[in-house]
C-alpha cells in the first residue's frame, strides 16, 4: 500500500510539474507577435533551438521528478509546488505582453538604459553596472511593474522549470546542515529580489532565522508582500558587495540568479564578503545559469541568451566556473549540480 502511494504521489506530481511547464510554454508563444508588433520583423528561434527542443524537454522532464524525489525524501515540504491564485495569474498575463512588446522596442533601438521617473530616483544610489534595464525589462529592476511581472516573466522563459531549478541548492543545505528544520540557524540571502527562493528557503528551514537582502528598494518591499506569512524573515537593502554585517555572524550565506549579472571584480568581492560572513564551518552557496561546459547540449543556449536579452556580463560569467571561484575565495569541498539550464555550487568555510 504505501509503494502504491508513492507512485501515485511521483504520477499525479509529475502530470502536475509538466502541465505547469505546458501552460508557461504556452503563454512564450505568443511573445515572437509582441516582438513582430513591436520591430514589424518576425524574429526567428535559432535552429538549435529547434534541434535540441527534445533534449530540452527532457532535461525539464528530470529536474521535475528530481524535484519531487526531493520532495518524498522531506528535502522540503509539497507546499512548494502551491499554485498562486490563478485568477491574479491570469489578470497579470496581459501585462507580460504588454512589456515583452516595450522590451522589443529597446531591444531594437538598442537602448539599455531607459528609466522613467519612477525608477530614476534610485539611480544615485545603486553601482553603475545596475544601471540598466537587465533583460531590457521596464525600468529595470527598479519599478513596481519590473517587480511585479518578474517571477512571472522568469516562468515563461524557463518553461516553468524557474522555481525547481531555485530548488536544486537545499539538498546540499540540508545534507550540510544534517537535516536539521533550521534550530539556531541564521541564514543570509544575498540578491533575493521578490522572495522566491527566500519562500522555499523558508519552506525547508521553516526555524531558521533568514535576513534577505536586495539592492532594489522596490523588489524589497515586493518581496516582503509576498513573504509576510512568515516571521522569521528579515529584510535589509543594500549591495551584495558592500553589507554591514559582522564576519562570522551567518551559518549560512545563498543566492540565486545573481553572479551572471555580475561583473567580474563584484563576483569575487560578493564571494569575499559571503565568506568573511560565515561562521567556521559555514555552508556558501549559490544557484545560477550553467557555464561553459557544464552541458555540451546547452552551448548553443549560452551564446544566444546574451544575443535576446541585455546581459552585458553574461559572456563573462559562463567562461569562468564558479565552482573555480568559489575555491579560490577560500570554501573547501566545493560541489556543484547541474539541472537543465541551471546549476547549483557550493562550498564550506573550514
Amino acid at each position: 500500500m504505501e509503494t502504491l502511494k508513492k507512485n501515485l504521489f511521483n504520477k499525479a506530481g509529475l502530470y502536475y510539474s509538466l502541465a505547469r511547464t505546458g501552460q508557461f510554454a504556452l503563454q512564450g508563444y505568443l511573445l515572437p507577435w509582441m516582438d513582430f508588433l513591436a520591430t514589424g520583423k518576425k524574429r526567428e528561434a535559432p535552429p538549435e533551438f529547434k534541434n535540441h527542443i527534445k533534449e530540452a524537454l527532457q532535461k525539464i522532464k528530470q529536474l521535475h521528478e528530481k524535484d519531487l524525489e526531493n520532495i518524498k525524501n522531506e528535502i522540503y515540504p509539497i507546499k512548494v509546488l502551491y499554485p498562486e491564485n490563478p485568477i491574479k495569474h491570469a489578470m497579470r498575463y496581459p501585462q507580460v505582453l504588454r512589456d515583452a512588446f516595450q522590451a522589443s522596442k529597446r531591444r531594437k533601438e538598442k537602448v539599455s538604459d531607459k528609466f522613467f521617473e519612477e525608477a530614476a530616483e534610485y539611480l544615485e544610489d545603486v553601482p553603475e553596472y545596475y544601471k540598466r534595464n537587465f533583460h531590457y525589462q521596464t525600468g529595470g529592476y527598479l519599478s513596481k511593474i519590473s517587480a511585479e511581472l518578474y517571477e512571472h516573466q522568469v516562468e515563461i522563459l524557463f518553461s516553468g522549470a524557474a522555481d525547481a531549478m531555485r530548488r536544486l541548492l537545499l539538498p546540499f543545505m540540508k545534507v550540510h546542515f544534517q537535516g536539521s528544520q533550521g534550530e539556531g540557524l541564521q541564514f543570509l540571502e544575498v540578491a533575493s529580489g521578490t522572495g522566491r527562493f527566500s519562500r522555499f528557503l523558508a519552506l525547508a528551514f521553516p526555524k531558521a532565522k533568514i535576513t534577505c537582502v536586495d539592492l532594489s528598494p522596490i523588489y524589497l518591499a515586493k518581496a516582503r508582500e509576498q513573504l509576510k506569512e512568515f516571521k522569521n524573515i528579515n529584510f535589509v537593502q543594500g549591495a551584495a558587495e558592500n553589507l554591514p554585517f559582522k564576519e562570522g555572524t551567518f551559518d549560512a550565506v545563498v543566492s540565486c540568479f545573481l553572479f551572471h549579472e555580475l561583473p567580474m571584480n563584484i563576483r569575487q568581492e560578493v564571494l569575499a564578503e559571503g565568506f568573511d560572513f560565515l561562521k567556521s564551518g559555514g555552508f556558501l552557496g549559490l544557484v545560477d545559469s550553467i557555464q561553459k561546459n557544464d552541458d555540451k547540449e546547452f552551448q548553443w543556449a549560452l551564446k544566444q541568451f546574451p544575443l535576446d536579452f541585455h546581459e552585458p556580463f553574461y559572456k563573462n560569467y559562463v567562461q569562468n566556473p564558479m565552482e573555480a571561484l568559489l575555491a579560490d575565495a577560500g570554501l573547501k569541498n566545493v560541489q556543484s549540480e547541474a539541472g537543465f539550464l541551471s546549476k547549483a555550487v557550493c562550498g564550506v568555510k573550514s
